[in-house]
């Protein structure tokens, strides 16, 4: 584990800021903001404030391989990834606070979890497989938005900290020259959230996201 570093999450950090968040930053110069602390290539202080977080949170998984997958590390990997743009980084929403996300076929609006529900969320997620375990935590707590923002980083990031121990990695597909690839990956999860249909998002995961990591 000591030999990976933070250049080689540079797929994780870029793919989730430009299909979650719309970062506008390039993907060489995101592995270069990494790699240095370049800002070439960053043109807003939202896409800054974005990275920051994003390698912060690629840090915090890589220094915390070994530890247990459980709630309060759930909470800490959102509040590094929220830290910049969210009111209240780590904190499970409420109930009162009808948060919830719109999709192309309707608007997904889960139960708010308490820590104890989502320590169940991930308890229930038993697969032997570290890969198929780690496609159903993204999935799952994906679905699940039990905090105020950045849920699909979060999912992302707590995913791949069953996998970069391994050697791999899981991205969000995206494709400059195949604009096409990240809009049907945001279809299918969208179709995750309201039809319950986990396997196609799963299946282009396992097709398009999975990497191995570079050493």
């Amino acid at each position: 584990m000591s030999a990976i570093d933070i250049t080689d999450l540079a797929g994780a950090v870029y793919s989730s800021g430009k299909v979650f968040d719309g970062l506008t930053t390039g993907r060489l110069d995101t592995e270069n903001f990494l790699r240095s602390g370049s800002l070439a290539g960053v043109s807003s202080r939202a896409d800054l404030a974005l990275l920051e977080d994003l390698r912060d949170v690629a840090q915090f998984i890589i220094d915390h391989h070994d530890r247990l997958i459980d709630a309060p590390y759930v909470r800490a990997i959102n509040a590094q990834i929220t830290r910049s743009g969210a009111l209240h980084p780590g904190q499970l929403r409420t109930r009162d606070q009808q948060i919830g996300v719109r999709t192309r076929y309707g608007r997904h609006t889960p139960p708010a979890l308490t820590e104890d529900d989502l320590q169940q969320l991930i308890d229930s997620l038993t697969c032997e497989d570290a890969t198929e375990n780690a496609l159903d935590l993204f999935v799952q707590l994906a679905k699940a938005q039990p905090f105020e923002d950045g849920n699909k980083r979060t999912a992302l990031f707590v995913a791949n900290s069953l996998l970069i121990g391994g050697g791999r990695m899981l991205v969000v597909p995206v494709d400059e020259q195949d604009p096409q690839l990240s809009d049907t990956f945001n279809d299918l999860l969208a179709k995750a959230y309201i039809r319950d249909e986990h396997d196609a998002v799963k299946d282009l995961l396992r097709k398009h996201g999975l990497t191995v990591l570079a050493r």
